[in-house]
């Protein structure tokens, strides 16, 4: 087997300010593996502020791996790379091919400045997107109001909204946020605070549904998550959870606890995009997943990675 690792820089139209910091491009290492004509495809891409291994970290795993097939990363991303690209491989010796296939995708709003959100909600919608994430928790309580009630403004009767924290809020912000907004407008939570045993109280007393994503890291957290019914969805990124296989694991074990399942980019590239398409497809075909990152990039993305109409597709 022979792996040859790339690594490039991809760079975002606009800064996305969240409560782990801002981030203007993504350091990406692009993954192959190839045996004779047959060849697999992977990507890692470490975020800062997410508890994850540096990108340093993950680029020194993976040439050790490079060096030593058989022992495959441990570190996050390292880890969820390789086994993308060893299972692209897998694939590619079957001679298979999956059936065409789309699914719907989120947009994603970031924007501090309340017009800002406004403008691009309206173009979301206009541009067919089902769902709105604004993300939330990075300035303050007023200012995530003031947001939140334009968004929902705009999004009403139209497309669904759904809210991303990054565990940015303490319990009480979060209640005092939720409770001064409509919970009938806003569809999910995503980590609204660092700890989950605030989660249930959070949804008791507000109406809005959790979502977990970050805790979902840690098998530990995982478990503690469905022993306290603390979330009502897992928000799944195969880049962060050591790639196809832990994540079709993840997914089985929300669906035995009636946990809804929704796959999510890691701010990818286009290699673990497409893989992200593929499991949205086995797994959750029918839901609204996180997917419509690739326009938030200057690069252009391929065709089937690329929004049209809030969907992806396979071709």
């Amino acid at each position: 087997m022979f792996i040859t690792l790339h690594k490039r820089v991809l760079n975002l139209r606009n800064a996305l300010v969240t409560a782990h910091g801002n981030t203007t491009e993504r350091h990406v290492i692009e993954i192959s593996v190839s045996e004779g004509q047959f060849c697999g495809w992977g990507e890692a891409a470490p975020l800062p502020g997410f508890g994850l291994e540096s990108f340093e970290e993950a680029e020194v795993a993976l040439e050790r791996w490079v060096q030593d097939p058989e022992q495959l990363p441990v570190s996050p991303t390292a880890l969820s790379g390789a086994a993308t690209a060893l299972e692209s491989l897998e694939f590619a010796k079957t001679g298979a091919s999956l059936p065409s296939a789309s699914i719907a995708v989120q947009a994603l709003v970031a924007a501090v400045a309340v017009g800002d959100v406004e403008t691009q909600v309206i173009e979301a919608i206009e541009s067919g997107y089902p769902a709105v994430k604004l993300k939330v928790a990075a300035t303050n309580t007023d200012s995530d109001i003031e947001r939140i009630r334009v968004a929902a403004a705009v999004t009403r009767g139209r497309t669904l909204l759904r809210l991303d924290a990054n565990g940015g809020w303490s319990s009480k912000e979060a209640l005092d946020v939720l409770s001064a907004v409509s919970g009938d407008d806003i569809e999910l939570v995503e980590e609204p605070t660092p700890d989950l045993t605030d989660w249930r109280k959070i949804v008791t007393d507000t109406g809005v549904e959790v979502g977990a994503d970050e805790h979902l890291n840690s098998p530990l957290e995982t478990e503690r998550i469905l022993e306290l019914g603390a979330a009502q969805t897992f928000v799944l990124k195969p880049s962060v959870l050591g790639g196809p296989k832990s994540t079709r694991r993840l997914a089985s074990l929300a669906k035995e606890h009636n946990v809804r399942v929704l796959i999510s980019s890691f701010l990818d590239g286009p290699i673990a995009l497409r893989a992200a398409r593929d499991l949205a497809l086995e797994v959750a075909p029918h839901e609204i997943h996180g997917l419509g990152t690739a326009a938030l990039f200057v690069e252009e993305f391929p065709e089937d990675v690329r929004p049209i109409s809030g969907r992806i597709s396979r071709p």
